[in-house]
């Protein structure tokens, strides 16, 4: 179901699964064979925020939703989000709009939708084939962890698709999946990695990390090597978090690199901020175990060390258990508020 609306004020993916229902609410089903889609009978254009009214933003931010037997929406996932605020407001908008419910054997019944709201800027040139594949590419990938084989499969054929017209991120995917003969492709080892180089001459973090992890295992002289750890340095700052995480490690042991324990706590956070619990854990002990701490290192310390064994990080319970009962009240109040903030910042990526 795709319901666009036109914005008159006319950029992963990770997805997510949609929240269960409360007890007493009904199932939401999917569109198919006896079951209608809903119909948008009321919207409301988006607003525009004022970062992405400053930078001249324009995209689109594509939900999944569930519209209830009353027509109302509800449990909003962003499936496809643009960022500078305005995933945000158009949710906002879509919370005001009205529909005339999904039905099933002639009753009203919730129903799982998707839906698009563009953002535009009249008379400003708009590159709309290269947003559809973005917004293609991570609808594709909430496909992807759905349980519907077919479903899955259409997903697949559209990655492939988008990875023929170069879009970066689905031609690292489809190289990996051709490297590995994965998702019933046909393995083809050298076309995998071509693909993969290719999206990494397009700069594509993850990508130019594939390429920079294999050139640094296989060695070399001092030169290359060099060159090598420029390109991981690279895909970290294009959003690697493998990268993130591998330069993290080395700086934090002097690895190829000086020990500088200040430029791993600053890799680690990088991709803490994006979820990833065994970063969560590194800066967490790095920035317990730094010299001459600030109270406010230690409790962002026990914070992410509280974020990461909540992600069942052995080593980050082992440390909390030994830290935790020494905390003041003040202390134990500071980190649940550091925790929270810090749960909010990974959320919103």
């Amino acid at each position: 179901m795709r319901i666009s609306p036109p914005a008159i004020i006319a950029f992963a993916l990770s997805a997510a699964v949609l929240a269960q229902a409360p007890p007493d609410q009904p199932k939401a089903l999917s569109v198919g064979v006896g079951v209608s889609a809903p119909r948008i009978t009321h919207k409301v254009e988006p607003e525009y925020s004022p970062l992405a009214r400053a930078d001249r933003v324009q995209g689109t931010v594509v939900f999944q939703i569930v519209v209830d037997e009353h027509g109302l929406p509800r449990d909003f996932q962003v499936i496809s989000p643009l960022g500078f605020g305005l995933d945000e407001k158009a949710e906002q908008a879509i919370t005001k709009w009205r529909f005339a419910p999904g039905m099933k054997d002639g009753q009203p019944v919730p129903v799982i939708a998707r839906v698009e709201v563009n953002f535009r800027f009249p008379q400003i040139w708009f590159d709309a084939k290269a947003e559809q594949r973005r917004t293609s590419f991570n609808v594709a990938l909430k496909s992807l962890a759905e349980t519907n084989a077919a479903a899955k499969d259409r997903a697949v054929e559209t990655i492939q698709q988008i990875a023929g017209e170069k879009y970066p991120p689905a031609m690292y995917l489809a190289g990996l999946w051709e490297m590995n003969g994965d998702k019933n492709v046909v393995k083809d080892t050298a076309r995998g990695w071509t693909l993969i180089q290719q999206a990494a001459d397009h700069n594509y973090g993850p990508a130019l990390y594939e390429v920079a992890i294999r050139s640094l295992r296989a060695g070399g002289d001092p030169a290359e090597m060099e060159n090598d750890r420029q390109k991981m340095r690279d895909a970290a700052v294009l959003g690697s978090a493998q990268a993130q995480f591998y330069l993290g490690q080395a700086y934090e042991a002097g690895v190829g690199v000086p020990k500088e324990p200040d430029r791993a706590r600053g890799y680690f956070r990088l991709c803490a901020t994006k979820g990833d619990s065994h970063c969560q854990y590194r800066l967490g002990r790095l920035l317990l175990d730094k010299p001459g701490r600030s109270e406010d290192d230690y409790v962002q310390a026990l914070a992410w060390l509280q974020i990461a064994a909540d992600r069942k990080v052995s080593e980050a319970r082992t440390m909390l258990d030994r830290e935790q009962p020494q905390l003041s009240i003040a202390q134990a109040a500071l980190v649940s508020t550091w925790k929270s903030q810090l749960s909010g910042a990974h959320l919103s990526q």
